[in-house]
């Protein structure tokens, strides 16, 4: 597995078969929810390959973009997790430790991602 990915997926909460994702990914929204919402979940696919790459130039501005425009402001991104597949199994990752772990990676403090990749 790349390097970065391997990294990455150490964040992750939980796992699950990726046969099993809509389920899986209904329970933990109802784990990770309040009694009055779900949380919401990301999904994303990584790349056999060039991980990091995808992650910094692909994912960050659009997650970065989404958390912004929904109200999960960073660093918190409060209710929002990220389902990432990856072969055959979904991982389940805080998208607070997903872009604390990619805003390290690209140099940018919190305050650069938003004024760079938040809503204009």
């Amino acid at each position: 597995m790349d390097a970065a990915a391997d990294e990455l997926l150490r964040l992750a909460f939980d796992r699950a078969p990726a046969l099993e994702a809509n389920q899986a990914i209904a329970r933990v929204r109802a784990q990770q929810g309040d009694e009055l919402s779900g949380a919401t979940s990301y999904e994303l696919v990584l790349p056999a390959e060039n991980v990091r790459s995808f992650l910094l130039d692909y994912t960050l501005p659009r997650l970065v973009d989404y958390l912004e425009s929904s109200g999960a402001k960073l660093p918190h991104c409060g209710g929002v997790f990220l389902s990432v597949f990856s072969g055959d199994t979904l991982h389940f990752l805080q998208a607070r430790d997903a872009v604390e772990l990619l805003s390290r990676w690209s140099g940018l403090s919190m305050a650069e991602l938003k004024t760079r990749y938040g809503p204009k």
